[in-house]
């Protein structure tokens, strides 16, 4: 894909806000990721859900080893979290290359409105 020197800035403007959104909320970024792919660059939903998850990845760890080294872990629930994330995540993937885009749209979409209700309230 050739971008163009627009959809460059664009991706780095609202990535910066995606970084700063996962770095202190803890998460959350990966939505405005795949948000912006899918608006910018139009992928088809499948490509920007994984293409936002390799995006993210050096986020997490770089955010995750701030809040390691300001103390702010607890190891017990990280540890097991992590086990379900893992189990989880690989199901989630293949999952994922099995359905049709339309239908992982509808269930992004369902998963966004579930949490920002709960959230809320």
């Amino acid at each position: 894909m050739n971008l163009t020197a627009k959809n460059k800035w664009i991706l780095l403007i609202f990535s910066a806000l995606a970084g700063f959104i996962n770095g202190f909320l803890g998460g959350g970024g990966g939505v405005i990721i795949v948000a912006l792919l899918l608006s910018v660059l139009k992928l088809h939903q499948k490509h920007a859900q994984a293409t936002a998850l390799l995006i993210i990845f050096p986020l997490t760890i770089v955010s995750a080893i701030v809040y390691l080294c300001k103390g702010n872990v607890d190891w017990q629930p990280t540890l097991w979290a992590t086990l379900g994330v893992v189990v989880g995540g690989i199901v989630g993937a293949l999952l994922l290359s099995k359905i049709k885009g339309n239908v992982a749209k509808i269930i992004f979409a369902a998963v966004l409105i579930a949490g920002g209700v709960k959230m809320f309230f």
